[in-house]
């Protein structure tokens, strides 16, 4: 009983094709799209690929430049150390400042790196078209 209602309601469903023409434009607007957001993926890409060239550049360069003055550190520290009494909480710290200089280092590496990386995506923002 409810298959002959249903076949019924089926048999005088009659869809309406729309032509070739409107089909045709709409597939070409949805094409057109899609080029549209390849472009502009590939532009976020390449500003990403070099907002982080220029991370890891200045990352680098900052590791490098305080791992210069690592050295003078260690010595200056050493003669503070001289000056400590053998109790004291600040002697530990003396022991210990490589390893304090070190992870120093690596934290202002980081941080320059992310701030070069923010910086530099913001000023390789895409062209605007109007």
């Amino acid at each position: 009983m409810e298959d002959d209602k249903l076949k019924s309601l089926f048999s005088k469903f009659e869809p309406e094709l729309s032509t070739d023409f409107r089909f045709m434009n709409k597939l070409q607007r949805n094409l057109n799209s899609v080029e549209i957001i390849k472009q502009h993926t590939a532009e976020v890409r390449s500003r990403n690929k070099k907002a982080v060239a220029i991370a890891a550049f200045v990352g680098f360069i900052v590791g490098f430049l305080f791992s210069l003055s690592l050295p003078y550190l260690c010595t200056a520290v050493s003669n503070w150390q001289l000056t400590l009494p053998s109790e004291s909480i600040m002697n530990a710290f003396a022991n210990n400042f490589s390893i304090i200089a070190w992870l120093f280092i690596g934290g202002a590496s980081v941080l320059a790196a992310l701030n070069s990386y923010e910086i530099s995506l913001s000023l390789l923002n895409p062209k605007e078209s109007l």
